[in-house]
């Protein structure tokens, strides 16, 4: 049951992203609907999960705050100096005052859900992957998924570069945006998938080729290897095209901490063999600075047109100009907000002449700020709080697990490649990535909060990684 539910979990996750990033309200209330019916489901069947219910408690925890913060910011307060000072104004000029925190309650109470989604998403993944085999499948088929979507990116950006799925582009028509509107978004989404692309090309090419412990693997595995490996480079080709700099700049940051310790982990068995050789530094390392050597040049190759762009452009970006205004904002409403939701509505107000008056500013291309300004101080406490639970749970993972271990240090560079971004720009505001994003999280967390299991005597049955992990259990006794 539970092999069907991580199925449908994982096709609902990559449906989410198809449609714009799920940014349209009839597709947004499709994928809402479905995901809280395998949410209820999930809980019904099988409970709290196993693995990680310290996650899985603070998480539901941090929801229900949040969400009953938000309610509170769209009711009539008793306390005047918490309600907006926009209601004093109406008063005087209608007569009828809600004294509300938000500015505009109907906005905040249907943002709730931009909320409750990825929410759910995380917490639903947290109860199906509860082995490492099932959480391992739901990485996979999101790997698979996004390296297609890259590979369909690329496809129409050459034939058809007018086109964004079936409508005409009428955003970034020089950029490769894939299924999304924005290149930012994008960009953020090509980088996680390049990451997961990653994992199992390094899982697959290491049993393949020998680099490991355990014995030469088949065919099917060196297939797999070339498969991930082609789709990696997909991923990598489509962020480059996209011409994000923020959007190269945080992959890259992620790439760097990532990949040297994949590369690292490429050992023959020879190397294996106690010898001065084997632990020498220099030898050590030399497959991280090879892996860190490869990305740099993959950058500066394939990556001109998002530097030239960067060159061109400098610091000339109107993002600065709507920083300044929503600092303006935030240095007057820090305390309560301004009503989650309503960022397009109180920009307005602030919005200084230096910004121009063309086009409605909806989003602080600043994420953080962004969540401060309408959520109030709450906000950084929660981003604050999100942060160590997730730092604690890589940490305990990276020490638990052994040739699982790169698994915690890929929802740390996922983690990190998200929140860099999200310093200049909105990609965790797009419901379709939020959702991927979380749904990429919550199996990671499941192996990051166990330890090793026991797998099958049948190698042949045996997935690579797992495969080279028993070996290595077989070698140490």
């Amino acid at each position: 049951m539970k092999t069907i539910f991580a199925g449908l979990y994982s096709t609902l996750v990559l449906a989410a992203v198809i449609p714009f990033g799920l940014v349209d309200a009839r597709p947004f209330a499709a994928v809402a609907i479905c995901m809280f019916a395998l949410s209820a489901a999930s809980l019904l069947l099988f409970g709290e999960p196993r693995r990680g219910r310290w996650v899985f408690v603070f998480a539901l925890q941090l929801f229900i705050v949040t969400s009953a913060w938000i309610v509170i910011q769209t009711v009539h307060i008793p306390w005047p100096f918490l309600a907006n000072p926009i209601w004093k104004d109406a008063n005087l000029l209608a007569g009828l005052s809600r004294d509300t925190i938000s500015v505009a309650p109907a906005d905040t109470l249907a943002s709730l859900l931009y909320i409750a989604l990825p929410a759910m998403t995380f917490l639903t993944g947290l109860i199906i992957a509860d082995t490492d085999r099932r959480a391992r499948r739901i990485l996979l088929v999101l790997a698979i998924g996004a390296g297609l979507i890259s590979l369909f990116g690329l496809g129409q950006f050459l034939m058809f570069p007018k086109m964004l799925l079936t409508e005409n582009k009428r955003y970034y028509l020089d950029s490769l945006t894939a299924v999304f509107v924005n290149r930012n978004t994008a960009a953020t989404f090509l980088g996680v998938g390049f990451l997961l692309l990653a994992t199992f090309a390094s899982e697959n090419g290491r049993a393949y080729f020998g680099f490991s412990s355990a014995p030469s693997g088949s065919f099917n595995e060196g297939l797999a290897f070339w498969f991930f490996a082609g789709l990696g480079l997909c991923c990598l080709t489509a962020l480059m095209l996209t011409q994000s700099r923020a959007g190269l700049a945080a992959t890259g940051i992620g790439a760097l901490l990532y990949l040297p310790y994949l590369a690292s982990q490429w050992k023959s068995r020879r190397s294996r063999l106690p010898s001065r050789a084997s632990r020498s530094p220099p030898r050590k390392w030399l497959p991280a600075a090879g892996a860190i050597a490869v990305i740099l040049v993959f950058a500066m190759i394939f990556g001109g047109r998002a530097i030239l762009r960067a060159d061109q452009r400098g610091a000339d970006d109107d993002r600065f100009c709507v920083w300044s205004g929503t600092m303006h904002a935030l240095s007057q409403n820090w305390l309560q907000g301004t009503g989650f939701g309503t960022f397009r509505t109180v920009f307005s107000a602030y919005r200084t002449p230096g910004c121009g008056i063309g086009g409605i500013v909806d989003r602080a291309h600043n994420s953080y700020l962004e969540g401060f300004l309408t959520l109030g101080i709450m906000f950084p406490i929660g981003v604050i709080l999100i942060f160590l639970v997730l730092a604690r749970a890589f940490w305990n993972g990276y020490r638990a697990r052994r040739r699982q271990r790169h698994y915690p240090i890929l929802g740390c560079a996922s983690v990190l490649l998200a929140a860099t971004h999200s310093a200049v720009d909105f990609s965790l505001q797009i419901p379709g990535f939020a959702i991927f994003f979380t749904g990429l999280l919550a199996p990671v967390i499941s192996i990051c909060c166990s330890r090793e299991e026991r797998v099958s005597e049948n190698n042949s049955d045996v997935p690579a990684g797992l495969r080279i992990e028993r070996s290595a259990e077989i070698s140490e006794i």
